[in-house]
C-alpha cells in the first residue's frame, strides 16, 4: 500500500496547503542504496513468480539484501521527521522474517477466506513458497494478519509493520510539502559559506 500512502499523504498536503515543489528539495542520504534495494526488490519478484527453484537459498540473500539497504537509507535519513515510522515497521517484518526462516506468517482463515481450503491445506504442509501459518509460528503477532479486502477495493493482507509504514509515508509526505523552512535551510547553510571571512 505504498503508492496508495503516497497518494493520501500528497492529497492531506495539498489540502493543508503544502506545495508539491517542496518535495523537489528533500535531500535523501545514501540515495544511491535506494536504487540498489530497488534492484534487489525486483529480482524478489521475479524469484516469486516462479523462476527460482524452492529449494535455492538466492530468495534468501535477496531478501536480506534488499531489507538491509532499506532499513540503511532510513537510519540515515532519521533527520527527517517522521522517518522513524517506516523504519520500525521495516524492522519489525524483516525480524519476523528473520525468525520464521525467511518465510511470512499468514493467518491460515484469511488464506482459507481467499483461496479455499485446499490452499490452507497446503500452507499447512509447508508446500507454499515463501508463506508459513501465523498459528505456531515465531512472533505471529508480527505476521501478515490483518484482511481490510471487505473494506477496500482489491484482497490485501497486512502486518503491524506494514500499518506503521504506511501511515509513516503518509505524514512524512504530508510533512514535507507543508514545511516552510524545507528550501531555506539549505539556502541558510549556502549563504553562509559563501560569505563567511577568509
Amino acid at each position: 500500500m505504498i503508492i496508495e500512502a503516497i497518494i493520501i499523504g500528497l492529497f492531506i498536503g495539498v489540502i493543508r496547503r503544502g506545495k508539491l515543489s517542496r518535495l523537489g528539495y528533500l535531500k535523501i542520504n545514501l540515495s544511491a542504496l535506494v536504487i540498489l534495494a530497488l534492484v534487489s526488490f525486483i529480482s524478489i519478484i521475479v524469484m516469486n513468480i516462479g523462476l527460482l527453484d524452492f529449494n535455492s537459498n538466492l530468495y534468501n540473500i535477496f531478501l536480506v539484501i534488499t531489507y538491509s539497504l532499506i532499513i540503511i537509507v532510513l537510519a540515515f535519513n532519521l533527520d527527517k521527521r517522521y522517518m522513524f515510522m517506516p523504519l520500525i515497521g521495516v524492522m519489525m517484518n524483516f525480524i519476523c522474517l528473520c525468525l520464521n526462516n525467511f518465510r511470512t506468517p499468514v493467518k491460515s482463515d484469511i488464506i482459507t477466506h481467499l483461496y479455499g481450503a485446499e490452499m490452507t491445506t497446503l500452507l499447512s504442509s509447508n508446500k507454499v513458497k515463501f508463506f508459513i501459518p501465523a498459528e505456531g509460528a515465531k512472533l505471529n503477532a508480527l505476521g501478515k494478519i490483518f484482511y481490510i479486502g471487505d473494506y477496500y477495493f482489491y484482497d490485501i493482507i497486512l502486518s503491524i509493520g506494514d500499518i506503521i509504514i504506511f501511515f509513516g509515508i503518509i505524514l512524512l509526505i504530508q510533512h514535507l510539502m507543508t514545511d516552510k523552512y524545507l528550501k531555506t535551510r539549505d539556502s541558510i547553510t549556502l549563504s553562509r559559506s559563501l560569505f563567511k571571512k577568509k
